[in-house]
């Protein structure tokens, strides 16, 4: 799509310069007026509303469309919420309150000698946790994004990791060959490398897995690239509990190791262990997963 108007689409880069401008220059007092109005607009978006509320049907199957729709807009309200704190930290250097679960699997994250893997999903502020913890943490971290649509959005995206900090390196995965090998190296250098887990862009390879019930694809990257370096996988999690309030989730490593020739298998043995432990974490926090298109086929 080409013209001047695509930049007030969903995700064009007004909406982008809008939250930097309010940021920087509206009184914390008029904040939950501004998420409010944003998820409301964020409601309005009908192809963003109706892959929420479909998703919604399969994590409460039974439940009703009415109750879905308004179920959908506290995911919005989340989200936008999220995407507020993400911006004040990198804008005000406004830290939020946080709070850990598995605080023994974060520790032996951090202490694990050599590079490791954490894959996360769509929820909570996963750009604020790898700032964050890149800040607080002598490793370096490589965070991997899936690219903006929008040429003047990816612009306006890649203009502000000048701003980084020296140990976060964000990669985008345009070529998955290149970043493979990219990744490989990092982590074989002893980084810790971030990826979500919970959506297949397109171009990447991806394996079957079971999600309240319905058949999904979940990326198999993160599990062929720990398989390859022999790093450990640590599920991690990021959840808003309030106003700049957020919980660190982190859970027992996914181990990838390869017996014999059984790749296929010990691929598939991982993923369904991530499936299952991704399917727990959003039935509980369903409000703050960030998925906008139908995670299965099954519900198109």
């Amino acid at each position: 799509m080409t013209g001047w108007w695509r930049r007030f689409l969903v995700k064009g880069v007004f909406w982008r310069k809008s939250l930097r401008f309010a940021v920087n220059h509206i009184p914390l007092s008029v904040e939950p007026i501004c998420a409010g109005v944003s998820s409301l607009l964020f409601l309005l978006w009908g192809p963003g509303r109706r892959g929420v509320m479909r998703n919604l049907s399969a994590i409460k199957p039974g439940s009703w469309t009415i109750t879905n729709f308004f179920r959908a807009w506290r995911v919005f309200w989340n989200y936008a919420w999220t995407i507020s704190d993400n911006n004040r930290f990198k804008e005000r250097r406004t830290v939020p309150d946080w709070e850990f679960v598995g605080l023994e699997h974060f520790e032996r994250m951090r202490s694990h000698e050599g590079g490791a893997i954490i894959l996360t999903a769509h929820m909570g502020s996963y750009d604020l946790g790898a700032h964050l913890f890149s800040e607080t943490s002598d490793r370096r971290i490589v965070m991997v994004r899936a690219p903006e649509t929008d040429p003047e959005t990816r612009q306006f995206e890649e203009a502000n990791l000048a701003r980084a900090p020296e140990r976060l390196r964000v990669d985008f995965n345009t070529k998955s060959a290149d970043l493979a090998l990219d990744l490989l190296h990092a982590v074989q250098s002893g980084e810790l490398v971030a990826i979500q887990g919970d959506r297949v862009t397109p171009g990447i390879t991806s394996y079957p897995a079971t999600l309240f019930g319905k058949r999904t694809e979940i990326p198999a990257g993160p599990f062929a690239l720990a398989m390859a370096a022999r790093v450990p996988i640590f599920p991690m999690f990021i959840v808003r509990l309030g106003r700049r309030r957020y919980r660190l989730m982190t859970c027992a490593p996914i181990s990838v190791e390869r017996v014999g020739r059984k790749r296929d298998e010990t691929l598939q043995r991982a993923i369904d262990s991530w499936a299952g432990q991704l399917e727990t974490v959003i039935r509980e926090g369903w409000y703050q997963w960030f998925a906008f298109e139908p995670f299965s086929q099954e519900l198109s």
